[in-house]
């Protein structure tokens, strides 16, 4: 967000409007050995490097460079800072019936949010490329089984069918407004359901639909960040949507995610044994507090199959220990 705001060559802003952290002293690890703050990003390019100093800043938004940044930094070559970055929080636009819209963001830079990852142009992005014929989308991995269509809007609807059977969906723009009517396909002999609201469908559904979309419409070589994929999801479409997850990746996208699922973890140990993706092209880091409260990162390593090989205690094993329980081993 510093870099949008045109601010990096001078410091570092910590709010508005991608994320909030605060001031200086929000941002200072409390027991850290010194006042700088500092990002490593490594790239094929090499390594670009940025330190910001909070000193005397603990009250402040906005913390100063504690150098000058090398000149040879070409920000550019990096998705992070391209129109190729997606960023989708947990805090997802969900259940309300009308979008926003924002032209230039949508049609220019291809960005489904504009404030805090809310994926909340995902209905403007639809209604614009959905079904446009010079946004077809290329990778083969991504095309759902359902469907040849290599259309945006067909391929969406494709993969939440995965979350919600016989689900429709479709982008309406009326009167410089933009909603999404849902709907649901018949089935034998009954009625089909359309128009609905988002308001009066699942949580699961508009909260996935941003993640669906981001997955399937970016190009090789893009960056996405992802907080909780699983909100509101039920076992079997967090499986699924990880599967989606292990495929774009598999395509050239890279893609970071933040979870707590063991479906969505499980889900990319199965893309692994079944091939959908190297397992060299995934990396799960496993974080835990140590006695002194320090964030400790355990990297997972797996076998050609998705088995884990040095499993640390807590690493989603909530389900053999309460099984344990039940049969009372």
């Amino acid at each position: 967000q510093t870099y949008r705001k045109d601010r990096l060559s001078k410091g570092l802003d910590l709010n508005h409007p991608l994320c909030d952290i605060g001031k200086g002293i929000d941002a200072l690890y409390r027991s850290s050995e010194n006042e700088i703050i500092s990002f490593n990003i490594e790239s094929e390019q090499g390594l670009y490097e940025f330190a910001f100093n909070a000193k005397n800043r603990y009250g402040d938004t906005f913390i100063p460079l504690e150098k000058p940044l090398a000149n040879n930094l070409e920000l550019d070559r990096l998705a992070l800072f391209t129109n190729n970055f997606q960023y989708l929080s947990s805090s997802r636009w969900a259940n309300l019936n009308q979008y926003p819209m924002d032209t230039y963001a949508v049609e220019t830079e291809k960005q489904l949010s504009l404030e805090y990852g809310q994926g909340e142009l995902v209905a403007h992005f639809l209604e614009y490329y959905g079904e446009n014929r010079n946004f077809d989308i290329e990778s083969d991995l991504l095309i759902h089984p359902s469907t040849k269509s290599r259309k945006l809007l067909h391929q969406t609807i494709a993969w939440e069918r995965e979350i919600s059977p016989r689900l429709t969906i479709l982008p309406v723009k009326k009167n410089d407004q933009i909603s999404i009517e849902y709907g649901y396909r018949n089935d034998a002999n009954n009625l089909p359901l359309d128009k609905l609201e988002s308001k009066n469908i699942g949580f699961g559904i508009s909260y996935s639909l941003s993640i669906i979309v981001a997955l399937l419409s970016a190009e090789p070589g893009s960056l996405l960040l992802i907080e909780n994929p699983e909100a509101h999801l039920h076992p079997r479409a967090q499986s699924k949507l990880s599967e989606l997850i292990a495929l774009s990746a598999a395509s050239g996208v890279q893609v970071v995610i933040e979870t707590h699922s063991d479906h969505i973890f499980n889900g990319v140990r199965k893309s692994i044994a079944q091939r959908k993706i190297n397992k060299e092209d995934v990396v799960v880091n496993y974080f835990e507090l140590d006695k002194n409260n320090v964030s400790q990162n355990t990297e997972i390593e797996f076998s050609d199959n998705g088995r884990v090989l040095n499993f640390k205690k807590g690493l989603f094993d909530q389900f053999d220990e309460d099984l344990d329980s039940l049969l009372g081993l």
